[in-house]
C-alpha cells in the first residue's frame, strides 16, 4: 500500500508537467511570432492544423511531436529560404488528386532548405518540392494506404477502396517528387507503398542516394531530368524499379533491384531514350525483365553503357530493340530464363564488348585454354528462342528442361548470321557485384506435354529454314 501511494503521489507531483507536453500548442502563430533564423521547438503530442513557414527558421519537433492537418490540403508548406525542419510526424494531408496536396511541399522560394527525420504519414503526396534549388531530404520515412489512380491493373487490386471497403477510395501519391529542381538530394529515406517512390521530372544535377524504395508502382521515375544520379538504392518488390525516360546524362551506380514482377511493367531498370546513361555495379535479379534498352541515345545522341552490372535470376536479362546504341562489357548475366531478347525486327547494334572485355554468360559453352579470365570462342546467341519463350510465359516452363536446350543448340548453329548477341570476348570468370540474398521467382512446373515442345520446334525450324543462311564452320 505504501508503495502504491508514494506512485501515485509521484504521478500528481508530475501531472502538470506531462499535461503541459501533451497538450496542443498552435504551431502557426508560434512559427509566425519567431524571430528570423530561430529555432522552434513542437512539444511532443498531436498538434491541429496546417503550417506555412514564410521565413528563414528552424523547426524542430521533440519525440513525438505530430502535425495533423486533418486532410485539408498540405499540412506543412514551406515557402522561404534556409529553412531546417526536422524530427516530425507529419500526419492528415489531403487524400484528393486536386492541387497535389502533400505532407511537406516546398515552393519556389524554398531554396537551400532542409528536411530530415520526418516521417509523413495518410497524405496523398509525401514530400513535394516544386522549383525550389539546393534542396536536401534526408532520412524521410513516406508510409501511404491507398490505391494508385489510373494504374488498377497493375497493382493487382480491384479498386473497391481500401480497410473494410465502406469508405471512399483513397489515392496513393508519389512518395518525394522533384519538380524542375536543380542540384537537390535525397538521401538515406524509406518509401513504402507510394505510387512512384521518387519522381523526378525536369531540373539538372539531382543526387538520389542510399533510398529504400519498396511495394510501389516505380521506385523511381526519372522524365527529362539532366545529370541525374542514383546510386546505392535498394529497390525491392515494386512494379518496375528505375525508369529512365527522355533527357540524361544519367548515371545509375551501385544499386540493388530485386522482385519487379508485374506483368504489364516488371522492369528491373528501363532506359527510354536518355542520352549518355551509364549503368554500373548494380544487381538486377528475380525481375520479370532485368534491364530494358529502349532506343536509348538514338534521339538525343549519346549512347548507354552498361558495365560490371549483375544481372541474374530475371525471366529477361535484357531487352533490347535493334537500334539502341549501347555497349555491354564486364555484365555477369547469370542464369536468367532467356538472356537477351531482341524486342522488334532487324540486326541489333548493340556492342557486346570495349577493348577486349566482354561478359561472362552463364550459359557459355565455350573454354579458356590460357587460363586467362577469357573464353578462347566467341559467345553467340540469335535469340530468336528466348523471344518465342519470352513472349508466352506458359512457355517458360521449358526453359529448364532439356527441349530448350535442344532447341537452342539447333539455333546456333543458324545464329552467326544474324546474332542477337555476338561477344567475342566472353569472361569466363564473374567480374560484376554479388546477387547478395536475391532469391529466383518460383517457376512453372515442367508438365508442359511433349506435343507443345514439338510445336515449339517445329516453329522454330521453320524459321530458321527459311533463311537459309550459310553455316560458318
Amino acid at each position: 500500500m505504501i508503495v502504491r501511494l508514494a506512485g501515485l503521489a509521484l504521478v500528481l507531483a508530475l501531472w502538470p508537467a506531462l499535461a503541459a507536453a501533451a497538450a496542443p500548442v498552435d504551431v502557426q502563430a508560434l512559427v509566425d511570432a519567431a524571430p528570423l533564423g530561430a529555432v522552434v521547438t513542437v512539444p511532443a503530442g498531436v498538434h491541429v492544423g496546417t503550417v506555412t513557414i514564410d521565413h528563414t527558421i528552424v523547426l524542430l519537433g521533440e519525440p513525438g511531436a505530430t502535425l495533423d492537418g486533418e486532410a485539408v490540403g498540405s499540412v506543412l508548406t514551406i515557402d522561404a529560404p534556409d529553412v531546417e525542419v526536422g524530427g516530425l510526424t507529419i500526419t492528415g494531408g489531403g487524400r484528393d488528386q486536386v492541387g497535389a496536396p502533400s505532407g511537406v511541399l516546398l515552393t519556389e522560394r524554398a531554396d537551400g532548405t532542409i528536411v530530415h527525420d520526418v516521417a509523413v504519414r495518410d497524405s496523398y503526396i509525401g514530400v513535394t518540392v516544386q522549383r525550389a534549388d539546393d534542396v536536401t531530404i534526408e532520412r524521410v520515412s513516406v508510409l501511404s494506404e491507398g490505391i494508385i489512380s489510373g494504374e488498377l491493373h497493375a497493382t493487382g487490386t480491384t479498386g473497391e477502396g481500401v480497410g473494410d471497403g465502406q469508405g471512399p477510395i483513397l489515392l496513393r501519391g508519389d512518395g518525394i517528387w522533384l519538380f524542375n529542381t536543380a542540384r537537390s538530394t535525397v538521401r538515406d529515406c524509406v518509401l513504402d507503398t507510394v505510387r512512384d517512390g521518387i519522381y523526378v521530372s525536369f531540373g539538372h544535377d539531382q543526387v538520389l542516394a542510399g533510398n529504400q524504395i519498396l511495394n510501389s508502382r516505380y521506385a523511381v521515375h526519372d522524365m527529362y531530368a539532366r545529370n541525374i544520379t542514383i546510386d546505392a538504392n535498394t529497390l525491392t518488390g515494386n512494379l518496375s524499379g528505375i525508369v529512365m525516360m527522355y533527357g540524361g546524362p544519367a548515371t545509375v551506380t551501385n544499386n540493388t533491384i530485386t522482385d519487379s514482377g508485374s506483368a504489364s511493367t516488371g522492369f528491373g531498370a528501363i532506359v527510354k531514350d536518355v542520352g549518355g546513361a551509364t549503368l554500373r555495379a548494380n544487381v538486377l535479379a528475380d525481375n520479370r525483365i532485368g534491364l530494358d534498352v529502349d532506343d536509348a541515345g538514338r534521339t538525343v545522341g549519346a549512347a548507354t553503357l552498361v558495365d560490371g552490372n549483375t544481372i541474374a535470376l530475371n525471366q529477361v536479362g535484357v531487352l533490347l530493340v535493334p537500334s539502341a546504341d549501347a555497349t555491354f562489357t564486364g555484365n555477369a548475366f547469370i542464369e536468367n530464363t532467356t538472356q537477351v531478347v531482341l524486342n522488334g525486327t532487324g540486326q541489333a547494334q548493340a556492342i557486346w564488348a570495349s577493348g577486349e572485355v566482354g561478359n561472362y554468360w552463364s550459359d557459355y559453352g565455350g573454354f579458356d585454354a590460357h587460363g586467362d579470365g577469357t573464353g578462347d570462342l566467341p559467345y553467340t546467341r540469335s535469340g530468336r528462342t528466348g523471344q518465342l519463350i519470352a513472349s508466352n510465359p506458359l512457355l517458360l516452363a521449358l526453359a529448364s528442361g532439356p527441349a530448350f536446350r535442344l532447341l537452342m543448340a539447333v539455333e546456333d548453329r543458324w545464329a552467326p548470321t544474324n546474332p542477337t548477341v555476338d561477344d567475342p570476348y566472353p569472361l569466363t570468370v564473374v567480374p560484376s557485384p554479388s546477387m547478395a540474398a536475391a532469391q529466383p521467382a518460383p517457376r512453372l512446373p515442367l508438365w508442359i506435354p511433349g506435343s507443345l515442345m514439338m510445336v515449339t520446334g517445329v516453329v522454330l525450324l521453320r524459321g530458321a529454314r527459311r533463311r537459309k543462311a550459310p553455316i560458318r564452320d
